[in-house]
């Protein structure tokens, strides 16, 4: 009963990792995709930021997710019935 919980919990921030991941993956994308001065350091500056919030977004859901990877077993091999 208590492992069940344990899932439940770590699939619910599992889900809000990815939305937050998901969010700042668009947020890059948007980025990345307006005509922006290849000069300008603020420009450099915003997509750097974004990108490290990314990073930082899908390094958090990966954790989680194998967390909870790691809490469920493998089936037992079966064996042949001749």
């Amino acid at each position: 009963m208590e492992e069940q919980s344990s899932r439940r919990m770590l699939l619910s921030r599992m889900d809000a990792a990815f939305t937050d991941y998901s969010q700042e993956a668009e947020k890059l994308s948007v980025l990345l995709a307006e005509p922006r001065d290849v000069s300008s350091w603020t420009a450099y500056s915003e997509l750097i930021r974004q990108q490290t919030a990314e990073v930082a977004a899908y390094e958090k859901y990966r954790k989680i997710k194998d967390e909870l990877f790691r809490l469920i077993s493998p089936p037992e091999p079966q064996q042949d019935r001749f």
